[in-house]
């Protein structure tokens, strides 16, 4: 029986993917090096050290790679004053989830500031009984560390966890975790190895309280 879900934020419950994106050209543009959506996408679930380890070549070492993150949050922020949404279904999903008595997790990549800076406009944190942010956790998704970390401090077993992911490394963050995955795809189609990682794909998080409801009377029928 599932009794918590746990959320990744960005591109799951905010909408700051495509904005990131958008700020990841610019920054490309001012500091003169080249990017394309693949690399972009790449960077989904992973942590901010990570990403400037791995891609430090690409973006002309790690003190420049260091600087073009910091950079690429500027523009992402000066977007977000204008275009940040929350994605469909997100405060619609969270209360129901919350009024029927689920415990709620955030786990998300990005740094505890920054998440916070992307719900409080909505008033969204307060639903949530813990969270676990950025490097908090003792390694990055696709590692399930963030996802046991959070389930912890729930005081639930990962078994009775649910994740709700967009990404790639996020689902198998989850799955590696021993939790049920659901997948709301965002900005990437799944791929066969991604969708055999699923319990679920949800065309939007306002399909999620039902399919979680459907899932438990499933688990007591058996």
């Amino acid at each position: 029986m599932i009794k918590a879900v746990l959320f990744d934020l960005d591109g799951t419950i905010v909408d700051t993917e495509s904005l990131s994106a958008k700020a990841w050209y610019l920054t490309a543009d001012a500091m003169g090096f080249t990017i394309d959506d693949e690399t972009i996408y790449s960077f989904i679930g992973l942590t901010r050290p990570v990403i400037i380890e791995r891609y430090a070549d690409k973006l002309g070492g790690p003190n420049r790679a260091d600087k073009a993150f910091e950079m690429h949050y500027d523009y992402k922020f000066e977007l977000a004053e204008t275009e940040l949404r929350l994605m469909p279904g997100a405060e619609e999903a969270l209360r129901a989830l919350s009024d029927q008595g689920f415990k709620l997790g955030l786990a998300t990549s990005s740094a505890r500031d920054i998440a916070t800076r992307e719900l409080e406009p909505f008033g969204l944190m307060e639903l949530f009984g813990a969270s676990t942010c950025g490097t908090e956790a003792p390694a990055s998704k696709p590692k399930p560390d963030i996802y046991l970390v959070t389930a912890e401090k729930l005081g639930v077993a990962p078994s009775e966890c649910a994740v709700v992911e967009d990404s790639f490394n996020g689902v198998r963050a989850g799955h590696a975790a021993g939790m049920k995955v659901f997948l709301i795809p965002d900005l990437v189609s799944p791929t066969p190895e991604i969708q055999s990682l699923c319990t679920r794909q949800l065309e939007s998080l306002h399909e999620l309280p039902a399919a979680i409801a459907q899932l438990n009377a499933e688990a007591a029928q058996s």
